[in-house]
């Protein structure tokens, strides 16, 4: 099953590229791909755009199909647009995850990949659902690549999650970390402080 990691922002508010942040000594996108690769995902692809050049020499994406997005300040659209634009979705389906969500577990991972591949036919995409609140890695049915390609660059990526609700199946998760977004100084810290307390794997 494909995999598209977006990791293409500046990062401004968090000092650089969110790809880079070190977190407990790995870094952000380092995690997201083992994360995805301990449960189960290897068609990996990964999105950069800023500072790109410094994010390929620092972090070994050997094994991984990279493409880069010129469009850094439009949003995560862009950036998945030009992830599915690498080349056909496996008939399996697909999985986004933003790097700045980069605290999610091979566990979490492994689990919400099962209830995808079991889902019912009127299922299309399968969420964590934390606290009520949507998370990461969210899948998809192959079939909704095209609704992703349609939306013009500045049009927000879950417009396609909430078009209609009843296709979405949550996956109740005690699991905060698939919530939090590394968005300013603070959250970082605290990402760093809870991983000193928990395994990378």
């Amino acid at each position: 099953m494909l995999a598209i990691v977006l990791a293409a922002g500046r990062g401004r508010r968090v000092g650089g590229p969110k790809a880079l942040l070190d977190l407990a000594g790995v870094s952000a996108l380092e995690r997201v791909l083992w994360a995805l690769r301990g449960g189960g995902l290897e068609n990996l692809r990964v999105v950069l755009g800023a500072e790109a050049e410094r994010v390929a020499e620092q972090i070994d994406l050997s094994g991984v199909a990279v493409t880069h997005t010129a469009d850094i300040d439009r949003g995560q659209t862009a950036s998945l647009k030009a992830g599915l634009a690498l080349g056909p979705v496996d008939d399996d389906g697909f999985v986004v995850h933003p790097v700045d969500v980069a605290l999610a577990d091979e566990e979490s991972v492994a689990t919400l990949r099962a209830a995808f591949l079991a889902r019912g036919a009127e299922t299309s995409i399968v969420v964590p659902s934390v606290a009520g609140r949507r998370g990461h890695p969210a899948f998809f049915a192959a079939a909704l690549a095209a609704e992703f390609a349609a939306l013009g660059d500045d049009e927000p990526a879950h417009r396609i999650v909430r078009r209609d609700p009843g296709r979405i199946s949550h996956v109740v998760m005690d699991r905060p970390w698939l919530i939090r977004d590394l968005d300013l100084p603070a959250d970082v810290e605290a990402a760093r402080a809870e991983l000193r307390e928990r395994p990378l794997h």
